[in-house]
């Protein structure tokens, strides 16, 4: 693992940038453990502010400079040109303390079968969570899609998550379920 220096100003923090050099999966799980969301991820790298920054360097980054993280991110072949990086996520629906689990049938051409079905393994106290849904373009045939179910009173993932569905559990208060979609030409 990677981290270069905070030095880029952004919402009133200095942030550097987590990379790994190995693999993206390398990534994935080291960002796991410093407890990063995964939609922070940015097609080849994590934002990070500085105190995050010195968590990393205390699980064993490596601290190297900018230019050094992107020469090293390049050899690895893990570096992305700008036009192939993720785009911003958009929101595209919210459900806001709907008093039991939300039917997410209407959402059926933005939502993948698999995170419908990941959704009915996520216990929550229905009355006052918030779930919102969440895509964003990775390429020209391929998205993101993202399921965010947020309760300050508690929630929990229970059972297995279909294969292709990536999940991070955020303490008690967050799950995120995310993955992959094909758009239809």
């Amino acid at each position: 693992m990677l981290v270069d220096e905070a030095v880029w100003p952004w919402r009133g923090a200095r942030w550097a940038h987590l990379v790994s050099d190995e693999s993206v999966a390398e990534l994935h799980a080291f960002a796991r453990r410093l407890g990063l969301r995964r939609m922070a991820f940015q097609g080849d790298h994590y934002d990070v502010p500085t105190d995050v920054r010195e968590r990393a360097l205390a699980l064993g980054a490596e601290a190297v400079r900018g230019r050094d993280l992107v020469r090293r991110l390049r050899a690895a072949g893990l570096r992305l040109a700008a036009p192939d990086r993720p785009g911003s996520w958009e929101e595209v629906g919210r459900w806001s303390a709907p008093g039991s689990r939300p039917d997410l049938s209407s959402m059926d051409l933005v939502l993948p079968g698999d995170l419908a079905e990941a959704f009915q393994g996520v216990d929550a106290r229905w009355a006052s969570v918030d779930v919102v849904a969440f895509h964003r373009l990775v390429s020209q045939r391929w998205a993101e899609v993202a399921l965010v179910v947020d309760d300050d009173e508690g929630v929990v993932l229970v059972g297995d998550v279909p294969a292709g569905v990536e999940v991070r559990c955020h303490g008690d208060r967050m799950v995120e379920l995310l993955t992959p979609r094909r758009w239809e030409a």
